[in-house]
């Protein structure tokens, strides 16, 4: 029986290099040789101590790989294919799954978290959250469609057009991949932006304008808010930060305001008496889904077709598994000047 390498939590909350035994595929499941497995947000909470990994469970959600095994039962999947991962685990039997609502089913698990994820150079996974990748897109590009997938989700919830303007707050991955979102459906975007590289990686992705946080910027957006030109305003940042209101202020009256930042600190302001004077509609978004017949992931993937190159500029470092707790340091200290953090998991 063969081996192969992958990384798993420890009780210290570092990662450790495993050799693990080949295991095949069961009954609709395929196994992936993974190619690239990017660092997301929520892995770094794990790392930073918010919240506490399972040990022994290797992390990642967001990775892409060629099928190397199929299992009994699997159909419209061939050895060989480039697959991208939508890792949301699912019952498949209650109302929301039968909806296409599954990234709020009761059972739902995520790879990475319920079982082991993509920081590995094999993972075997359900056959049916697999998608043929474009074929113009190679695995680092497909790594990149999950968290894309989220700000699809959100616009397509509400219903965003082509001649809005959307203003995103924060420039990590999901305000950076936002505008791209935004982007494929027409939208123009602004973005808030800290870091000067988060700046510069916005620019490059095609933000109509890029904001600081100096005076000349503050005096910009109440220009903005003065003009009524926001549409849409997105909270990326999460945390413990109090953005949510940052994000709020800017709306036009019956603006909307999407949500998409994970929050850790509990409570955050808002002021609801401007919610309702200005009759804006805050949404609350979660990862993606399947509704109405359109896979929000499968869309994410053609948008990635479309930008590309875009996309692929915002992965900074690529590191092998055996450098995992250097990969981690690196994407959870901004002054490396990291946006994405990818692993190439085979050239260990």
């Amino acid at each position: 029986m063969s081996s192969y390498a992958a990384v798993e939590w420890t009780e210290q909350r570092d990662l450790r290099l495993v050799e693990r035994q080949d295991i095949a595929p069961a009954n609709g499941e395929i196994t992936i040789a993974v190619e690239s497995a990017g660092i997301c947000g929520s892995d770094l909470h794990f790392f930073r101590g918010d919240f506490s990994p399972r040990p022994g469970t290797t992390p990642g959600h967001e990775f892409a790989g060629r099928i190397v095994a199929l299992g009994p039962d699997v159909s419209g999947h061939r050895e060989g294919d480039l697959v991208g991962v939508e890792p949301l685990l699912r019952c498949g039997m209650c109302e929301f799954c039968l909806t296409g609502d599954y990234h709020v089913c009761q059972q739902r698990r995520l790879v990475g978290e319920g079982q082991h994820g993509g920081m590995s150079q094999r993972a075997n996974v359900p056959a049916h959250i697999a998608y043929k990748v474009p074929a113009s897109v190679d695995a680092e590009g497909a790594a990149l469609a999950e968290p894309l997938a989220c700000s699809v989700h959100g616009f397509r919830k509400i219903g965003l057009q082509g001649h809005e303007t959307v203003f995103v707050v924060g420039a990590g991955t999901i305000g950076l991949t936002a505008i791209l979102a935004a982007r494929a459906v027409g939208a123009s975007v602004i973005v808030l932006a800290r870091h000067q590289h988060q700046q510069a990686a916005a620019k490059r992705l095609g933000a109509t304008e890029v904001i600081g946080e100096d005076a000349n910027s503050k005096q910009r957006i109440t220009d903005l808010v003065a003009a009524n030109a926001i549409d849409v305003a997105v909270e990326t940042v999460g945390g413990k930060a109090e953005t949510l209101w940052e994000a709020q202020r800017v709306l036009r009256p019956k603006g909307k305001l999407l949500v998409l930042g994970v929050f850790t600190g509990g409570p955050v302001p808002i002021n609801a008496l401007h919610l309702a004077v200005k009759e804006i509609e805050m949404v609350g978004s979660m990862t993606y889904n399947a509704k109405d017949g359109h896979v929000d992931y499968e869309i994410a993937l053609e948008v990635v077709s479309g930008f590309l190159a875009e996309i692929k500029s915002l992965v900074s470092h690529r590191f092998a598994l055996t450098s995992a707790n250097d990969a981690f340091r690196t994407a959870v200290d901004k002054s490396t000047q990291s946006l994405k953090v990818h692993f190439n998991p085979n050239s260990i």
